[in-house]
This record gives structure tokens, C-alpha cells and sequence, in this order.
């Protein structure tokens, strides 16, 4: 008689809930415990707040990162808890996996990964074993390309701390200081305090000078997946027609 799986806890983030919950419960269904967490903006605590109080063996990240804005808040989340992390994303492979890796992911792998391989995934990263795949280098080398770049400004994204990061997000978003703070839960002083230092830590005057760089480095990463993407699908006519 087989013995019964080790139960393991898993820190849950995702910025939609009910996938969230869905994921959640599917992971339940195969004797992992669950915890999920608030996402910003819904009057839940920073989310570095709420993986630092958490009891788990593993996080579980199910969000689609791109390369400027979502990478600082996915690596912000992962640097508030210290334990293995695994992501799940629609991104395409490429520079933004390589950031993900850069940033501290144990595993990186598409959001259509079975529900068999998560479960085994995950229990080989609670059990501390590397992951079997491996970062790929030519996701690390795209990274090393993209912030040879835009470098200075990811490094100053990632300096943000998490209520910054959200104001500005949502300022990305078109949102002004007045619709911000009732989503926020905050006082328009308060946002407009965030958005000044925002502003200093880009190095920028204006809001729009601070949206106009996350664009910049937002095309560059899209032009970057297009090229990967043209050659990958090259390679795979050229085999084909061997």
C-alpha cells in the first residue's frame, strides 16, 4: 500500500482572484494546504506583508509578467518571502522568463502546465531539488540583452516600494490621483506624496514622462518576442522541410 503524499503548504498569488481560488482548490483536491493572498488594490495589505507573515514550503506566483511594470511587482512579492518559488504565466518565453529567474523564480513554466506536473513541481521544489529544466539560457541571455538597454530603468522600478508600485501602475492604467485613492483606500494626499516620489526615484518630472519610459521598455520587450518568435518559427519550417 502506497503511503500517503506529504502535505504541503503553498503561498497562492494571483492578481485574479477566482483563478486564484480555481487553482486553489485544485491544489487542495490533491492534498496541498492553501493559502491564498489579497491582491493590491481591494483594501488587502502589501503583498510583501502578507507572504513575510505566511507559513509555507512553497509559492505558487500565477500571474502574466511582462517586463517592466508586473516584473517589479512580481519580483517585490518574491523577495518578501524567502522560500521556493514557482511561476505560472501566459508570458511568451523569452526575456520576461529570464527576469523571472533573474529575480529569484526557482521555476518559471507556462500557465498551461498540467495539473500533475504543478503537483510534482511543486513537492520537488518543498523537498529543496532543483528544477529539473533549468533556467534556459537563451531566456537569461534575451534578459541580459533587454537590460543592457533599459537596465537603469528596471533597477529603478524595482526600487519602488509596494504601495508605489501600485500607484503607479495604475497610473500606467490612464487612472488620475482622484479615481486612485478611493481604489487605494488611501487619502489624495497620501497618493499624491507617492507620486512625487515616484517621480524622483525615475529620475523624471511628470507622470506622463514616467509612462512614456515604461512604453519604451514595454516596445522593446514586444519587438524582442516578435524577433524570437519569427526565428523560432523559421527553425521549425527549416526542419520540416529537411
Amino acid at each position: 500500500m502506497e503511503a500517503e503524499p506529504a502535505v504541503v503548504n503553498v503561498l497562492l498569488g494571483s492578481d485574479l482572484p477566482l483563478i486564484a481560488e480555481a487553482v486553489a482548490a485544485a491544489l487542495r483536491s490533491r492534498g496541498f494546504r492553501t493559502t491564498v493572498l489579497g491582491w493590491p488594490g481591494g483594501g488587502h495589505a502589501p503583498l510583501r506583508q502578507q507572504a513575510a507573515g505566511a507559513s509555507a514550503e512553497v509559492g505558487v506566483l500565477l500571474y502574466d509578467v511582462d517586463v517592466s511594470l508586473r516584473l517589479a511587482a512580481a519580483t517585490a512579492l518574491m523577495r518578501g518571502w524567502s522560500g521556493p518559488w514557482l511561476v505560472l504565466t501566459g508570458a511568451s518565453p523569452g526575456s520576461a522568463w529570464g527576469g523571472l529567474a533573474a529575480a529569484g523564480a526557482s521555476a518559471v513554466r507556462s500557465r498551461d502546465l498540467t495539473l500533475a506536473e504543478t503537483d510534482s513541481l511543486i513537492r520537488a521544489l518543498a523537498a529543496g531539488r532543483a528544477d529539473p529544466a533549468g533556467p534556459r539560457l537563451e531566456h537569461i541571455a534575451a534578459w541580459h540583452e533587454l537590460q543592457a538597454r533599459h537596465g537603469y530603468l528596471q533597477q529603478r522600478l524595482d526600487s519602488l516600494a509596494p504601495r508605489q508600485l501600485e500607484v503607479l501602475t495604475l497610473l500606467h492604467q490612464g487612472l488620475q490621483v482622484a479615481q486612485i485613492a478611493p481604489r487605494l483606500g488611501l487619502a489624495e494626499t497620501t497618493v499624491r506624496s507617492n507620486v512625487h516620489s515616484i517621480l524622483r526615484r525615475m529620475g523624471v518630472r511628470s507622470q506622463l514622462a514616467a509612462v512614456a519610459r515604461l512604453h519604451a521598455i514595454e516596445w522593446s520587450a514586444q519587438d524582442e518576442a516578435q524577433d524570437e518568435a519569427e526565428a523560432d518559427a523559421q527553425s521549425t519550417g527549416e526542419r520540416q522541410s529537411t
